[in-house]
């Protein structure tokens, strides 16, 4: 953004260099791009104040290092902000009026996709089909998300892409008539999606809107997980000059080219590629998440299992000694019972930081084993804002231990708050209150059994910050420590006193001692 580089001091603040234990300091000094000093604002002018090229008054603002997001898909993120918002909606009906008004406002558009609409909260109580969406679209085709990124809906239109259908019906369900619905889920959906994003092009632009979003939420590392190579190239060309630090984890397709963009890569601090990102089973929401005893609304599905122990057993043995983190999605007990025991069966010795994603529906003797065998666990908060039927869904046995945040917290699990983004929505301060309050104020039901998976407010201020960054191996970020990269954020309150989480917004982001964000302009 032009800036000079050299020593910054930024000075009367109240600066939290990390959160465990909470550590305050009035002054922190960057030079160039790495912490060069903290404590107190005499001192700080005292031994730079001659040097400095640049001197900022926080006039007693909070500050704290810059937020690390675990588990996150930019490119998606950055497509949810250009494609059509379906979030909040509670009908059928209104999705249709929503496709057809996006329609009339971008009439020379090829496609349409729709991300973030829930079946659970729609009045007329289904799945919506592809017969719904002709209605009021089959002239180009249309995919529209559901908010998980496990399912979907599909037109016509979309549907005449298909080739052949080797899909099952489990994933691709038919009518009562057997006519494909249009409704598609894991890889089915995967594939319209696909289908959709080629049609639509602009992964670049996607890119760049999501760093700059990200950024100006105080969001300045993230795990980029699920990324396909061109992803890759793009943030190795461009990382530097947007400022968002990625660690990425290869999708399953491309995992074989590890080596060889690790090498085009090369030493770079904006992008790390981290490992790969595999599924052991589905999502909840979709009915696709694999539990050891069938869903409590649906008693003849127990979910999928996509990879089970022996299957993922096999893929870390091929990739032993090559320095690749693997990151496994398990939401369901069943799931998370495969990726314990495909670590056992290869050895935890020879896994470089195993972690489970999302980690959602857990038994007591499975957080044991997390422990026993030094698993890391990728958690969403938000989850429990945004699955508000997980009660009916599971019981209320299995939700005692669901969405676990302070039990693994306090038996020492390593662990890193995300947002899964735009599975939920990536505002930092919405994830916050959702870990701090878990849905009291949203009158979660899950709450009257599991009220003790609450953590304080400097616990999930760690774990999303230094948490996470040791959850995506790289000690350089998550705390404003002398030798560390100068990533950090300027805040218009103090958290520690409002009672208002979600109203915390920042005023200004920077990394590695740049300004990338600053509210003002």
């Amino acid at each position: 953004m032009g800036e000079k580089s050299g020593i910054k001091i930024f000075y009367n603040g109240i600066i939290y260099s990390k959160y465990a234990p909470l550590t305050v300091a009035e002054s922190i000094v960057t030079k160039d791009e790495k912490i060069e000093f903290v404590g107190s604002s005499d001192e700080a002018m005292k031994l730079y104040g001659k040097s400095a090229v640049s001197i900022v008054n926080l006039k007693g603002k909070a500050v704290g290092p810059g937020f690390v997001d675990s588990h996150i898909h930019p490119d998606d993120v950055g497509g949810s902000l250009n494609f059509l918002d379906l979030r909040g909606i509670d009908s059928i009906e209104e999705m249709k009026h929503r496709v057809h008004d996006y329609h009339l406002v971008n009439p020379d558009i090829r496609v349409i996709i729709g991300t973030g609409w829930d079946q659970e909260a729609f009045s007329e109580g289904r799945w919506p089909n592809r017969w719904d969406l002709d209605q009021v679209e089959n002239s180009v085709p249309v995919y529209l998300e559901r908010y998980c990124e496990h399912a979907g809906v599909i037109n016509t239109k979309m549907l005449e892409l298909l080739r052949s259908n080797t899909f099952p019906d489990s994933i691709f369900p038919r009518s009562t008539t057997g006519d494909l619905s249009g409704v598609v889920k894991e890889e089915a959906s995967g594939f319209f999606k696909e289908k959709a994003l080629e049609i639509a092009g602009n992964l670049e632009r996607n890119l760049v809107s999501a760093a700059q979003y990200l950024l100006s939420l105080g969001i300045t590392s993230v795990g980029f997980v699920f990324c396909s190579p061109e992803s890759v190239e793009f943030f190795a060309k461009e990382g530097k000059s947007l400022g968002l630090r990625v660690m990425a984890y290869l999708r399953e397709d491309s995992m074989g080219r590890v080596d060889e963009l690790r090498e085009k890569v090369g030493a770079n601090p904006f992008l790390q590629i981290n490992g790969i990102k595999l599924f052991a089973d589905g999502a909840l929401g979709a009915g696709t998440a694999s539990l050891n005893e069938p869903y409590s609304d649906d008693p003849n599905n127990k979910g999928i299992l996509y990879l089970d122990e022996k299957k993922l057993e096999k893929i870390f043995e091929r990739f032993e000694g090559k320095n690749v983190q693997f990151a496994v999605h398990a939401i369901g007990d069943r799931g998370i019972d495969a990726v314990i025991r495909a670590v056992e069966l290869t050895g935890r010795k020879n896994l470089v930081e195993p972690r489970i994603e999302h980690c959602t529906v857990l038994r007591e003797d499975q957080i044991s084993k997390l422990a026993e065998f030094e698993l890391g666990v990728s958690v969403q908060p938000a989850f429990v804002i945004d699955d508000w039927w997980a009660v009916k869904r599971l019981g209320k046995e299995r939700s005692r231990f669901s969405y676990p945040l302070g039990t693994l917290h306090r038996r020492g699990i390593k662990l890193g708050i995300s947002t899964d983004s735009p599975v939920s929505i990536p505002d930092p301060w919405f994830t916050v209150d959702a870990a701090v309050n878990r849905g009291d104020k949203e009158k979660r039901e899950i709450l009257k059994y599991s009220m003790d998976e609450k953590v304080d407010l400097a616990t999930a201020l760690e774990l999303y910050t230094a948490g996470s960054a040791s959850l995506l191996m790289c000690d350089e970020i998550g705390t404003l420590e002398v030798g560390k990269f100068a990533d950090f954020v300027i805040l218009d309150k103090d958290p520690f006193k409002t009672s208002d989480l979600k109203s915390v917004a920042v005023l200004e982001t920077v990394v590695g001692g740049v300004t990338r964000y600053s509210r003002e302009n």
